[in-house]
C-alpha cells in the first residue's frame, strides 16, 4: 500500500536580495515579498523503498546543493540518495540558490537565503515522512485549455505551446485529495508592474495557493514541464497590472479543476528510481576561438544598450579563457533522473527544455502515464531545439538584438561552460528515454 507525507515552509526573502531572472545585471533587489515562496518536501513509501521530492519556489536547482542536500537526508533519514529529486516552480523572482561562481551575473546569491533554504530542506524532510498515511487511490488526467496560458517566444509562427496540464491525485480512502501533482510548461515571469523588484512564485504559486483554498488538495505539487521556449502570454513587462500572475494562476485552475474528475485510475503499489550523472555535449573551443568569439560580440550592437549587451557576454568569455589558462575543466556534467511509481514515470531534467523535445518524451515515454520535470536537480540552462541552433550557426547570426531563439544558445559563457552541441535536446529527450 502506497503512503504519502508532505509538508511545507515559508522562506524568508531578506530586504534587497537580488531576486534572480530577467537576464544579466538586471539589478532587481528585493523590496519585499507580493506572496510567500515555500519549500516543500513529498515523500513516497511503498513499505520497502521510500522516494522524496523537494519542491521550491525558486528559480532553478543548483547541482552542488541538491547533491549535498540529497546526501543529508539520505543518512538522516536512511534513504536510498538515487529516490531524492529537487524540483523548483521556475519562478523569475526569487533569490538565486548558487553555491559557487557560475551565473551570478543574472542574481548574486545572498548567503542568508542560502542557509534559509537547506534548512527548510531538513525541516521538510523530517515533517513529510512523519505525515506519511496510506493512500487508496490515485487518479491521473490531462486537462485541456480553452487557450494556451503561454506563448512560444523562439517559434512565433507555429506557436506551439504545452497543450495541457497533467495532473495526478493521490486519494486517501475517504476520497480526500492528499496530494495533487500539476505540471505544466510556461515560464514564471507574470510578476510586472510596480512587483518586478518584489519576491513572488508568480503565477505557479497562485495556482498552487488557489488549489489548497478550493480544497482541491491538502498540498499540490507543481512541476514545471517542458518550457524552455514558452513565455506567459502575458510577460517581461508587457501588462503593468500588479497581479497577472493571480489572472493567470486562477484561469488554470479553473482548467485543471474541471478535469480531476475525468482522470483514470493508475496502479501506483510499488516504487523505483533511477540516477546517474551524465556528461552533456558542447562545443570545445580553444582559447584563440574563443577570442575571435569575443571580437565578434564586441562589434555587434547598434544602439548602446545592445552594444553593453555583448559587451557584458565579451567579459565572461574573457573569463573562460582565464580559467583555461589555469587548467579549469569546463566539461558539463548533469544529473539525470527517473522516478516511478508503479505506471506513473517522472522524468527529471536539470535545465530548460523547449516544449517540442518535450512533448516528444511525453508521446514516446512507454508508461501508463508519464511526466517531464524541468530546471530539476541542477542548472543546465537551456536545452534548444535543433533548427533553431542551424539557424543561429555562430554569433554573427543574429537580428537587430538579442532576440529569442539566439539568447538561449549563446548565453553558456555565463554559467562558464562551451556551448551545446546542435542535437542537446536529442541527448536529453533519448537519454532519459533509455532510464
Amino acid at each position: 500500500m502506497l503512503k504519502i507525507g508532505c509538508a511545507e515552509k515559508e522562506l524568508e526573502v531578506p530586504l534587497l536580495a537580488e531576486l534572480y531572472g530577467y537576464g544579466p545585471y538586471a539589478e532587481r533587489k528585493n523590496r519585499g515579498v507580493a506572496s510567500p515562496l515555500y519549500c516543500r518536501a513529498f515523500s513516497f513509501f511503498d513499505g520497502k523503498n521510500r522516494a522524496m521530492v523537494i519542491y521550491s519556489d525558486i528559480c532553478s536547482t543548483d547541482d552542488a546543493y541538491a547533491r549535498e542536500m540529497r546526501a543529508r537526508i539520505a543518512t538522516t533519514h536512511n534513504m536510498n540518495p538515487d529516490g531524492i529529486a529537487f524540483v523548483t516552480t521556475h519562478t523569475h523572482s526569487a533569490p538565486a540558490v548558487y553555491s559557487d561562481y557560475k551565473a551570478m551575473t543574472t542574481g548574486i546569491p545572498h548567503p542568508e537565503f542560502q542557509k534559509t533554504w537547506k534548512a527548510a530542506v531538513m525541516h521538510v524532510a523530517k515533517k513529510a515522512i512523519a505525515n506519511e498515511e496510506e493512500i487508496s487511490a490515485v487518479y491521473a488526467g490531462k486537462a485541456p485549455l480553452d487557450r494556451p496560458i503561454g506563448k512560444n517566444r523562439v517559434h512565433r509562427e507555429e506557436n506551439i505551446t504545452d497543450p495541457s496540464i497533467r495532473w495526478i491525485r493521490f486519494d486517501r480512502a475517504d476520497g480526500s485529495t492528499k496530494v495533487l501533482l500539476h505540471n505544466h510548461g510556461v515560464h514564471g515571469i507574470a510578476c510586472n508592474g510596480s512587483m518586478y523588484k518584489f519576491a513572488s512564485p508568480d503565477w505557479m504559486g497562485s495556482a498552487n495557493r488557489i488549489i489548497k483554498e478550493r480544497g482541491l488538495a491538502e498540498m499540490p505539487l507543481f512541476m514545471l514541464g517542458p518550457a524552455g521556449n514558452i513565455n506567459t502570454r502575458t510577460s517581461c513587462l508587457s501588462e503593468k497590472n500588479n497581479n497577472e500572475f493571480d489572472v493567470l494562476g486562477e484561469e488554470y485552475v479553473n482548467y485543471l479543476q474541471r478535469d480531476l474528475a475525468n482522470g483514470v485510475k493508475l496502479n501506483a503499489d510499488e516504487i523505483s528510481f533511477s540516477l546517474k550523472t551524465v556528461e552533456f555535449p558542447t562545443v570545445v573551443k580553444s582559447i584563440d576561438e574563443l577570442k575571435q568569439e569575443i571580437a565578434t560580440f564586441r562589434s555587434m550592437g547598434k544602439s548602446q544598450a545592445e552594444k553593453d549587451y555583448w559587451e557584458v557576454n565579451a567579459k565572461r568569455l574573457e573569463e573562460m579563457c582565464f580559467l583555461l589558462e589555469k587548467g579549469k575543466d569546463l566539461s558539463v556534467w548533469h544529473d539525470m533522473q527517473v522516478l516511478r511509481i508503479g505506471g506513473i514515470e517522472i522524468m527529471f531534467v536539470p535545465g530548460e527544455l523547449y516544449v517540442q523535445p518535450g512533448i516528444e518524451i511525453l508521446e514516446k515515454a512507454k508508461c501508463d502515464f508519464p511526466v517531464v520535470a524541468t530546471v530539476s536537480n541542477g542548472n543546465g540552462a537551456y536545452y534548444f531545439t535543433e533548427d533553431t541552433a542551424k539557424k543561429y550557426p555562430d554569433p554573427s547570426h543574429f537580428d537587430d538584438g538579442p532576440v529569442f531563439g539566439f539568447y538561449e544558445i549563446y548565453l553558456y559563457m555565463h554559467t562558464y561552460r562551451f556551448k551545446y552541441a546542435d542535437n542537446i535536446a536529442d541527448f536529453v529527450v533519448n537519454t532519459l528515454l533509455e532510464m
